[in-house]
């Protein structure tokens, strides 16, 4: 049975979240509470002396749009942001290679995603804009125009 792992990304937006897992060919399932993930064989992921609380989430892509071998990816939000679930089995090394799992590099390329879909909202929420952006092996620096106000005295 593969153990899950929580994955510190900072996933504030669900809507740029769901279009970030959409642009991988992913349909999440959006659930207003959370609900149980489940492993590779239909089992229902539950605690366990490593685990504390059964492995819940909001936001699921079921683990048959992954492959055969999958278990479920969840997010689950914790009331500040999102918290990654995913099996070691799934983020393992080769393994999207094979065409089974999601592979080492997937949560990078979803958190990039994720950035170039919430920093233009963001942006444009306080007003400004995305200029340009420059991606430096995992670093990636983004330069947003903001209006300036003339502040009257």
């Amino acid at each position: 049975m593969s153990h899950f792992s929580k994955i510190e990304v900072k996933f504030k937006d669900q809507s740029c979240l769901v279009e970030a897992l959409q642009r991988f060919g992913f349909f999440p399932m959006l659930h207003d509470k959370p609900v149980n993930l489940y492993g590779y064989r239909g089992d229902k992921r539950s605690p366990t002396a490593r685990r504390s609380r059964s492995q819940i989430a909001q936001v699921v892509v079921p683990r048959n749009q992954i492959s055969s071998l999958s278990n479920d990816l969840g997010f689950f939000w914790n009331g500040t942001e999102y918290e990654c679930l995913i099996s070691e089995y799934d983020q393992g090394a080769g393994l999207s290679k094979a065409g089974q799992g999601l592979g080492q590099n997937f949560l990078p390329k979803l958190q990039q995603e994720y950035l170039n879909l919430y920093l233009p909202k963001l942006a444009t929420q306080i007003g400004g804009e995305v200029v340009g952006t420059v991606t430096n092996g995992s670093i990636t620096t983004v330069r947003v125009s903001i209006p300036t106000q003339a502040v009257r005295r």
